[in-house]
């Protein structure tokens, strides 16, 4: 509402003064900009032929002059060495050095001076604007547009891309006979010719110049983090020696690559390291993991602890010159754990280390049963208290079985109340221990390929040497048929599976073996210290002789005609000791007829 006051007095209407303020505050800003731009248009209209204050062409100062007077500071400057300024590019280590004179670039003055003089004087407003407060800062910086003449920048860049350019190469990991191979990935890399020939061609500064260089990188599909489980498997083939007790086992490191699974998977995202934005990419990445097969580890450590595990040694005797015997100390057997074992190694594989690697195995001592203290104990008392020796006919594969097999009894001592076996003691039958191919008696019928053919003869003979002397024969088998060179009713015949020689020193005192083997004849003898034991040997009671049925296949170890009648044997063996006696037995044998077919 408006109130009217008589002459001389103010007039008040509600709510103009506050129209009137805010008027007043809109009116400054717009005045301001109104100021602003007839200022810029004055500034454009003064400096229409003028390069803008503060502005520099390839570093030199060429504010507010005009076209002429900036191409003549540009002549002066140039006076100076342009040619001879240097050229240096940078990349990865390596350098490249040139000049502009062995580039054939100098600088185009008239380009120079028309884009000095047009900088900041077309385009939108705010990019005049812009390029304005930019010169009044300081910061317009005009590069030199350069010329070049000839091929010479083009080869330079071109021997640039030739020393840098490469292919990308993807790492591998590969068991090699060796150990595990190792192929570094590479990443691929190739020079942008056209960046860098426009670097050459627009300097910052007449003086000695760094070119940058723009690489463009190109990621393999397996690449260094790919193979990250490279220094796994290095680790893991690193020489490894296996120690128990006094035996150790040395493995290389193309024996432990037998050991990992290398696979080669496909990487999924987030898996490996991001590559570089402005970098090429593979479609597909992948990884490299390193394990250990847990089976084939499992067959090493059985191979490892075959070499280190050993029976204990019992004590035994040598004897000498003069009859008398001397001690062979005892000693400690090894077991290995291992469990433990294939626990260690899966730790310690993985691990890298510095020269070989060493890992100690937990093992059990298995300790003698027989000791050197016990051997030394009986020594001076033990005599020759048995022996037997039977003959064979001349055969090379049969004395390589028969000499090898009685050597591994030789020296050997039963502890008293022990039990011997004849196919525990004896080992393994091999080709690599020493025996051959000969002829043994297989269900009854000769058969010539048997590896260890003729062990037979020393089991026979350890038998009677054994039986003589009147310890307990805990299982004894005859031969299917009779062989005359051993005692009726009195062989022992040995195979796998099936039968062995076993015996057991029912004495009080160690009993020792030793072998004999000759060219045709096997020996052994017993020593002990005598318990007053005594044999009786009953003769052989030999019935039901039976002839070999005409229908019957001729054996091959038999010539034509020849005939070996079957039987039954008997004979009875008793053992007195002081003249009491302590046991009695009567052996029975029973034997097929053989023989080698019709005579001729």
């Amino acid at each position: 509402m408006a109130v009217v006051t008589r002459k001389g007095e103010a007039t008040t209407i509600p709510g103009l003064r506050g129209r009137q303020a805010a008027f007043r505050a809109a009116l400054v800003p717009l005045v301001v900009v109104l100021v602003l731009l007839s200022g810029i248009f004055v500034v454009e209209w003064a400096y229409a032929d003028r390069a803008l204050p503060g502005l520099s062409v390839g570093g030199i100062e060429a504010g507010s002059l005009t076209g002429a007077e900036l191409r003549a500071r540009l002549e002066s400057e140039l006076a100076r060495p342009w040619a001879a300024a240097a050229v240096t590019a940078s990349f990865d280590g390596a350098t490249w050095k040139t000049t502009n004179g062995e580039l054939g670039i100098a600088p185009d003055l008239d380009a120079a001076v028309e884009t000095a003089l047009a900088y900041g004087k077309h385009g939108s407003f705010p990019d005049r604007l812009a390029a304005w407060l930019g010169a009044r800062n300081g910061e317009a910086r005009v590069p030199f547009t350069m010329r070049a003449t000839g091929s010479a920048a083009d080869q330079w860049v071109s021997r640039l891309g030739r020393d840098l350019d490469r292919p990308s190469r993807d790492g591998a990991l590969v068991a090699t006979y060796t150990g595990v191979q190792v192929t570094e990935a590479v990443i691929g890399r190739e020079l942008d010719t056209r960046a860098t020939v426009a670097a050459l061609l627009a300097p910052q500064s007449l003086g000695a110049r760094e070119l940058p260089l723009t690489v463009k990188l190109a990621y393999p599909s397996t690449d260094a983090a790919g193979i990250a489980d490279a220094a796994k498997a290095i680790a893991a083939t690193t020489s490894l020696r296996v120690t128990a007790g006094d035996g150790s086992v040395s493995e290389d490191a193309a024996g432990l690559a037998t050991l990992l699974d290398i696979d080669k998977q496909t990487a999924a995202a987030g898996d490996l390291p991001a590559i570089p934005k402005d970098a090429a990419a593979p479609a597909t990445r992948y990884r490299y993991v390193v394990t250990l097969n847990e089976a084939r580890t499992k067959a090493w450590i059985a191979a490892v602890a075959t070499e280190l595990d050993h029976p204990a040694k019992n004590a035994s005797y040598r004897v000498n010159p003069n009859g008398t015997l001397a001690v062979i100390p005892a000693a400690n057997g090894v077991t290995i754990d291992q469990g433990k074992l294939l626990n260690d190694v899966q730790s310690a594989l993985f691990t890298p280390v510095t020269g070989r690697r060493e890992v100690a195995a937990t093992f059990v001592t298995d300790l003698p049963v027989f000791t050197t203290e016990q051997a030394a104990k009986y020594a001076a008392g033990m005599v020759r208290i048995s022996s037997f020796s039977t003959s064979y006919p001349p055969s090379a594969s049969r004395h390589a079985n028969i000499t090898t097999g009685a050597l591994q009894f030789d020296n050997l001592v039963v502890a008293p109340g022990a039990t011997f076996s004849f196919w525990d003691s004896l080992g393994p039958v091999t080709v690599e221990r020493g025996y051959a191919y000969a002829g043994a008696i297989i269900n009854n019928r000769s058969d010539e390929s048997v590896i260890g053919g003729g062990l037979c003869q020393v089991s026979t003979t350890l038998f009677n040497a054994v039986a003589r002397a009147g310890y307990d024969i805990v299982e004894r088998s005859e031969h299917g048929y009779y062989i005359d060179r051993y005692p009726s009713g009195f062989d022992a015949a040995v195979f796998l599976p099936g039968s062995d020689f076993r015996w057991r020193n029912d004495t009080g005192f160690p009993v020792l073996i030793r072998a004999y083997p000759a060219a045709t004849s096997v020996a052994f003898e017993l020593f002990s210290v005598p318990s007053g034991r005594t044999v009786v040997l009953g003769d052989p009671v030999e019935t039901n002789f039976t002839m070999p049925p005409k229908d019957q296949p001729a054996d091959p170890a038999y010539p034509p005609g020849a005939i070996v009648q079957g039987r039954d044997v008997s004979r009875n063996w008793t053992v007195y000791e002081n003249g009491r006696m302590v046991q009695t037995r009567t052996f029975l044998s029973h034997y097929v007829p053989v023989w080698g077919g019709p005579a001729r």
